[in-house]
């Protein structure tokens, strides 16, 4: 019986190196072009989550001082009223409004000075 050989000679020694350089360049060409497994979509997968952690906190916050403002609003009367008077007008019954910034007056509109003329174009 012949022995078989264990060991590769110079030659076949190359081409196994080739054969597997050629298969690890394939490999990264195709992990970084390929649709749903590739490096691109790796980043932007990744972008896309550190965002929405960002955003997720931003909301968590927002949250926490929504929860807070529900808190004054049903127990502290004084910044109850300070809303209802500031955001939407709203007054005691015993309290009047005075306007003292008049609206400027249209200047398509004759005016009548105190002399009781008119100004503007009348015809």
């Amino acid at each position: 019986m012949r022995q078989r050989r264990q060991s590769f000679n110079r030659r076949e020694k190359r081409a196994l190196a080739r054969i597997i350089a050629a298969a690890l360049l394939f490999s990264v060409l195709f992990l970084s072009v390929a649709p749903g497994c590739s490096l691109q979509s790796y980043l932007r997968v990744k972008r896309k989550t550190t965002a929405l952690s960002a955003e997720n906190e931003q909301l968590l916050q927002e949250i926490v001082q929504l929860r807070k403002e529900i808190q004054l609003l049903q127990h502290d009367v004084q910044y109850l009223e300070k809303i209802a008077r500031e955001k939407y007008g709203m007054l005691k019954s015993n309290e009047e409004v005075y306007n003292v910034n008049p609206i400027a007056p249209d200047p398509a509109e004759p005016q009548v000075t105190p002399e009781g003329e008119i100004e503007g174009d009348v015809p």
